[in-house]
């Protein structure tokens, strides 16, 4: 004796809507991911290790202001770049501390963007609604 199956009727309209919602999620989720890394990394160097150096640049600028009298050997980074990118060591110190937090505001901008898409797009309950996250995000110039 053969019992014919049609799996079609074990899957239920809901539970491929269901599915559907969370393909959809997914494939936001990516999008959404992907816009906001182009937008980083238009602002970032891409090579290995640079991040660390941005932020040893921060720590020795941060240590050189609040030295009373700073001597130049104590911070390599700084005396590598003084004559480049600055005449001296406190106009550099003040330019990289004024980049590590135009980089912080722009990141944190970013973030929240990122964050909140994240989140409204868990939230949604139709395909409309995830497309409207998707659709309705600005980002900061």
């Amino acid at each position: 004796m053969t019992i014919a199956i049609d799996l079609g009727q074990l899957v239920t309209s809901e539970a491929k809507q269901a599915l559907a919602l969370e393909a959809a999620k997914s494939i936001a989720l990516d999008a959404i991911n992907t816009k906001i890394a182009a937008e980083r990394a238009a602002l970032l160097t891409d090579m290995v290790g640079q991040e660390m150096i941005y932020l040893a640049k921060e720590a020795e600028a941060k240590a050189w202001q609040a030295e009373i009298n700073p001597d130049l050997a104590d911070y390599p980074l700084l005396a590598a770049e003084v004559g480049i990118t600055a005449d001296d060591a406190d106009a550099l110190a003040a330019l990289w501390l004024l980049m590590a937090d135009q980089w912080r505001k722009t990141a944190a901008r970013l973030e929240a963007i990122r964050l909140k898409a994240k989140a409204d797009i868990a939230a949604a309950e139709t395909l409309d609604a995830i497309e409207s996250v998707e659709s309705g995000i600005v980002l900061p110039v």
